[in-house]
């Protein structure tokens, strides 16, 4: 054991790749890492497949395999539930209720020590009694939203667009404002997202020194007390209680005047997003305290998936300064309220970028050319030197003498451009049926006769197995011949145009034991693409196999993507093209970890957990595989 507990500052980095990390920090472009790497440890880590987000994010809290922990990529099929079930609900992997391992902060909370984890794609919600649980911009099921509204901007007039943007005159003065022009009078709330039904608070445009309107009182959502704004100033937090389509739920907001006529015909004001405090924070009145002392309140508007970027790059990577921004305000604010010992959280900006960008970078790719390159290469720089700062502003207001910092990854990504249509595979093995549904316009799969039946994400294929599964159809003595058949139908898909194999391996689930998929929610065959082929083309219906437009049958096996140019998690942990790769850094820095240390070989992501227990002088979470990395301990 190391002499006295450690404090640990787990900094996770959603898809941070080797190549692209140290072709960064070889450019001096990443300072605050660059000085984690010249005096820690640095190394690489090789996920537990599939090498996907919620995966291994439930991986590196753990130290438990897919098998154990039970987190099947994005989608999770249970077992006694329909096939078809499981690609309709996103997301409930993340959750501790379908939990099958114990996570370090819940370790540590037991043994005394504080945890603080925030924005964290596995474990919501815990049950803490000292640490606390936020989710900020990565949202997830059985939580209610952070934001209730987008940000707006009220125009009021004498002459409005809309009666409730109408500036008037006051019908009677409060007595409390020395206005010395006639008092004007607005109604101010917003209605949009999420909103039913928006508190409407009373405003006063005030001529403060006779010199024309300057200024404007605003109830702070009390009915009592008042604050005076002044031009560009934005307001103290106003408390509101907002019907929305959750119910009735508790807000804070700001508002800023933007522009005011001193004739008070004209007036312009910013408002915040009603900020909800409730249901995405334990204990619930910590989500209250983030806001009010930590959130960057003009983030602008929250995306409602994060994994992909629906507009331009530029635009997603200012509004991801701003996240991680306010990321650290939250963990430093944290640290100085809970004192936490144990900080878990993850950050999911380069994941984004990564996937609109990589391909373009790949001079094999049909998305290259010269200017492409060298535009996304410049957007996927940005986003690690916003990494960068954002670490340097944890390492200046949150570690000590005494902190470790952990810098991880969950899994790379590598260039892709070639669609893989599995279900083609299938059918013309028969061993997936689809018929004809008039009423969804799409095809449907028949069960009655379907012997096997495919999951994307995670690459697996499910025997329809009769007395297992509620439509099974294969009795138990055909079981091992259907699980041939579906092998041989992955192993004879060929790119079309190229002839090139699309399947890399493709494997009974007993076979994959050492790749931690031997667990009841793992399918009977496991399958991993070579690349520069992938299953995801930008449209989360494609992940439903269930249900499939009727072009499915007449696309070949592989053709040109549209839209989403990177993947990861259909692929070897081991996996590379060119430079990328599926593997990803590991950066150990603190006392009692070595100095300007390379680890030789590849470590598995199950061995942090149990290393982070162990500079904390805890047990190894319940349920944890790996071991302690001895080589990294000074």
């Amino acid at each position: 054991m190391t002499s006295t507990p450690k404090k640990i500052l787990f900094i996770g980095i959603d898809q941070s790749i080797p190549y692209l990390l140290k072709k960064f920090m070889d450019k001096d472009v990443l300072p605050n890492i660059s000085k984690l790497v010249e005096s820690g440890v640095i190394g690489e880590g090789l996920s537990c497949p599939p090498c996907d987000t919620p995966t291994n994010w439930a991986t590196l809290a753990t130290g438990a395999t897919t098998a154990v922990h039970g987190a099947t990529s994005f989608y999770l099929h249970l077992p006694g539930e329909p096939f078809e079930l499981g690609p309709k609900i996103r997301s409930r992997t993340s959750l501790s209720r379908y939990a099958g391992a114990e996570y370090i902060w819940d370790t540590a909370e037991k043994n005394g020590r504080v945890p603080f984890v925030i924005n964290y794609p596995a474990g919501w919600p815990s049950d803490f009694k000292k640490g606390a649980m936020s989710l900020l911009t990565w949202p997830l099921p059985e939580s209610l939203p952070r934001e209730l509204s987008y940000p707006a901007t009220l125009k009021f007039s004498t002459e409005p667009s809309k009666p409730s943007l109408q500036i008037t005159q006051a019908e009677a003065d409060p007595g409390m404002f020395n206005s010395k022009s006639p008092l004007l009078q607005i109604a101010i709330g917003v209605k949009n997202r999420h909103v039913v039904q928006a508190p409407v608070l009373n405003g006063y445009i005030i001529d403060s020194e006779g010199n024309g309107y300057d200024s404007l009182a605003i109830a702070n959502g009390k009915g009592e007390d008042w604050q005076l704004l002044k031009m560009e100033q934005w307001s103290d937090w106003i408390s509101v209680e907002v019907e929305s389509n959750q119910g009735k739920l508790p807000c804070l907001f700001k508002v800023q005047i933007v522009e005011m006529a001193s004739d008070g015909s004209k007036l312009n004001l910013k408002l915040t997003s009603y900020y909800n405090t409730k249901g995405w924070t334990n204990p619930e009145d910590f989500g209250e305290k983030l806001i009010r002392n930590a959130i960057e309140h003009d983030l602008g508007k929250e995306e409602k998936v994060d994994y992909m970027i629906s507009g331009e790059v530029k635009t997603y990577l200012f509004r991801a300064r701003r996240e991680a921004l306010t990321l650290a305000r939250a963990i430093k604010y944290a640290k100085g309220s809970l004192g936490w010992d144990l900080c878990y959280f993850h950050i999911h900006l380069l994941d984004a970028v990564n996937h609109r960008t990589l391909a373009v970078l790949h001079e094999d790719s049909p998305f290259y050319t010269e200017k492409a390159a060298t535009k996304a290469l410049g957007y996927v720089q940005t986003a690690y030197q916003i990494v960068d700062e954002m670490v340097g502003l944890l390492l200046e207001s949150c570690v000590d003498d005494e902190t470790v910092v952990f810098f991880l990854s969950d899994h790379g990504a590598m260039p892709t451009w070639r669609m893989v249509n599995v279900p083609l595979a299938l059918v013309r093995s028969n061993l997936l049926n689809y018929k004809w549904d008039s009423k969804k316009q799409k095809l449907v799969v028949d069960w009655n006769k379907t012997l096997a039946f495919p999951y994307l994400e995670p690459p697996y294929v499910w025997v329809n197995l009769k007395g297992r599964d509620p439509q099974g159809i294969v009795s138990t003595g055909d079981y091992e011949s259907v699980r041939d058949r579906i092998i041989q139908a992955l192993y004879q898909m060929k790119d079309p145009e190229t002839g090139d194999p699309i399947i890399k391996l493709a494997i009974r689930k007993e076979e994959a034991a050492d790749l931690g998929q031997d667990g009841e929610r793992i399918g009977d065959v496991v399958y991993f693409l070579n690349p520069p082929f992938t299953l995801f083309d930008g449209a989360l219906e494609q992940l439903d196999p269930s249900e499939q437009p009727p072009e499915i049958l007449v696309k070949p096996e592989a053709y040109n993507v549209e839209v989403n140019y990177a993947a990861h998690a259909y692929y070897l942990p081991d996996a590379k093209l060119g430079e990328y790769s599926i593997s990803v850094p590991i950066i150990v820095n603190g006392s009692g970890i070595k100095k300007g240390f390379k680890l030789e070989n590849p470590v598995q992501l199950i061995d942090i957990a149990p290393t982070i227990a162990h500079l904390l002088q805890i047990p190894a979470p319940r349920n944890s595989e790996g071991k302690i990395l001895d080589e990294i301990l000074d």
